[in-house]
């Protein structure tokens, strides 16, 4: 059964580019030890254009614990959560698990 976990944020003006480079890092370290599929969007129309999602796919919840357990990714959570002047604010976080139809 897929496991879904969803991020949105919202960038801090000139900030993009700093938070690009964390999701790449954060997306190999989920694609390596999760065997996660990433996908990045921008949202475009809606009531918060701009807005950067981060979708990411797992396999099964092994995969998702996996990823969360690894030290790599706890220590960019920890400091994007500590960061005096983050690049972006996070506004939705969700998990999501496939139900069967």
């Amino acid at each position: 059964m897929k496991v879904t976990g969803v991020v949105a944020f919202h960038v801090r003006p000139g900030k993009t580019a700093e938070l690009m480079e964390r999701i790449k890092t954060v997306s190999r370290i989920l694609e390596r030890e999760g065997g996660a599929t990433v996908k990045v969007n921008r949202q475009v129309f809606g009531p918060t254009p701009g807005n950067i999602a981060v979708v990411a796919e797992y396999p099964d919840w092994s995969g998702f614990a996996k990823a969360r357990m690894d030290k790599e990714f706890q220590q960019i959570l920890e400091g994007f959560n500590n960061h005096p002047d983050p690049p972006a604010e996070m506004v939705i976080a969700g998990v999501f698990e496939e139900v069967p139809r």
